[in-house]
């Protein structure tokens, strides 16, 4: 057999397990981050405050990987150049954790959470245009298809809108597509576990001032809440690292794309644990999310194909 067709195939199976590796880290994290949001009713309900959960959570975060990376023997040392992204990779996650939450203030939550989740086009814009490349017409509108279906899964109200709710949303989840994006291109050999240090020990100080300053540093007052503030504050430590070892072996556009489904955990964990009803608009919705995720790692999956020796 011809050794060229041999190192073909070798070259789609290690394609194979590596890409299929990056998807299950994505899907990990989204059902993760899913979870998380849906538990964080519970601590809410208890009396603390999204701030007050955003700031343990880095907190728990730093404490975490800072452990994990010591046991393992993995170097917390980074050059300057890196530090300096690191610093600017908090700075977009400290807005990203305040922007997706401070906006319900304003708006409806399910209104805050559709400007947060632009961030999957957004990625995919701004990929293709640091590429100079358009994206094919099939993944055009897969993602298109996704974001229309995230709008009647969470029945977004058009209602009650303010202005301010929107901006604060909007750049939260252009916050996110840029974080995604740096990740990918600018720290790609920097192991999960120390972004996600670096990143959360300066959202914590970030966030720490922050809710100090609104008076919006409380613990919870009751068992129920404890609980919600201790399971989102795991949860999403655990999740996280998943999300940069997705974009390191897929890239940071199939990622994000698949965390469009991250609202679908939110609603599956909110009827399984707060019994609330599956309507026929949320099944369709999801329906479409998952067709649009499905068709472009699809679309994506058969261009990078093509491209092997």
């Amino acid at each position: 057999m011809d050794y060229n067709f041999l190192q073909y195939l070798k070259n789609i199976a290690g394609f194979e397990q590596y890409k299929l590796t990056g998807v299950f880290s994505a899907l990990i994290c989204s059902l993760g981050l899913g979870l998380a949001v849906a538990l964080g009713r519970l601590a809410f309900d208890g009396g603390t405050t999204p701030l007050s959960v955003a700031f343990f959570r880095s907190i728990l975060s730093v404490v975490a990987m800072g452990t994990v990376c010591i046991c393992m023997g993995i170097s917390l040392k980074l050059p300057r150049t890196l530090l300096v992204s690191m610093l600017f990779l908090g700075c977009l996650f400290s807005h990203m954790a305040f922007g997706n939450v401070g906006s319900t203030k304003y708006i409806p939550i399910s209104l805050a959470a559709l400007l947060f989740f632009i961030y999957p086009p957004v990625v995919a814009i701004l990929n293709h245009a640091i590429a100079k490349k358009w994206p094919s017409l099939i993944k055009t509108i897969s993602i298109t298809v996704a974001f229309l279906g995230l709008a009647v899964m969470l029945g977004v109200d058009l209602n009650q809108i303010d202005l301010r709710g929107v901006v604060i949303g909007i750049t939260a989840g252009i916050a996110c597509a840029v974080n995604i994006i740096w990740v990918a291109r600018k720290v790609s050999g920097v192991h999960p576990f120390v972004i996600v240090f670096y990143q959360s020990a300066i959202a914590s100080l970030i966030i720490g001032v922050l809710a100090w300053y609104l008076d919006e540093l409380r613990l919870p007052n009751e068992i129920g809440g404890w609980l919600g503030f201790l399971l989102v504050g795991v949860l999403q430590t655990v999740s996280i690292p998943f999300f940069y070892f997705a974009i390191q072996r897929i890239g940071s556009e199939p990622t994000a794309m698949i965390n469009n489904s991250q609202p679908i955990a939110s609603i599956v964990a909110a009827i399984l644990i707060f019994n609330e009803g599956l309507t026929l608009e949320r099944f369709f919705g999801a329906i479409m999310v998952i067709g649009g995720i499905l068709v472009t790692q699809w679309d994506d999956l058969k261009s990078k194909k093509n491209k092997l020796p």
